[in-house]
């Protein structure tokens, strides 16, 4: 396992982007923390600070988003359990890990409820207006259909449990004691 500093944005975002965040990076997989900002309300028995992981071969980070409500969103009806899952971009150099969100989500829900997949419309704009290229988006779509095949759902049919999911390979970074390293707080 090594320490690594993470830098996170939105695609097309301007440098700098957000951080450096304390990072743990185990083989192919990554964990990172920071702390949301005040206005966010933490579900009970949690605290803002967000642990988020990622799926380095895949392009794909998820977290459970610690946070209830912002005072004018309310993720009740999502629930405390419910993953949150990105397509990204990955960029590494030496102990530096760059993620730069591609848009397209799927919310997935452990407690029996259906899969909901996002921003297919904000994808496909993007392209449209020339702000993603051609390349990147097929190379986003064929990693999001292997995350979706490998971890979610394996076979053709709907089955009655996921493949791999939440992925076994978080186990271990999930496990390291919190903080990760010095708090970042996210601007608000």
């Amino acid at each position: 396992m090594e320490q690594v500093e993470v830098w996170r944005g939105r695609h097309g975002d301007p440098d700098p982007l957000f951080g450096p965040l304390p990072g743990a990076r185990l083989d192919d997989t990554l964990a990172y923390e920071f702390e949301l900002p005040a206005r966010f309300t933490p579900w009970p028995g949690r605290t803002r600070l967000e642990r988020v992981f990622v799926l380095l071969d895949l392009g794909v980070s998820m977290s459970q988003p610690a946070w209830r409500s912002t005072g004018g969103v309310d993720r009740d009806k999502s629930g405390p359990d419910t993953w949150y899952v990105d397509l990204v971009h990955v960029s590494a150099e030496e102990d530096s890990i760059i993620v730069r969100d591609l848009y397209i989500d799927v919310m997935v829900p452990t407690d029996g409820r259906h899969q909901r997949l996002l921003d297919l419309d904000e994808f496909a704009d993007a392209i449209e207006a020339g702000e993603l290229d051609i390349g990147a988006a097929i190379d986003g779509l064929r990693r999001w259909q292997r995350f979706l095949d490998r971890h979610l759902h394996a076979a053709r049919d709907p089955q009655d449990q996921w493949t791999d999911f939440p992925p076994q390979r978080l186990r271990d970074l999930a496990a390291l004691p919190a903080p990760l390293g010095p708090i970042v707080t996210a601007p608000d």
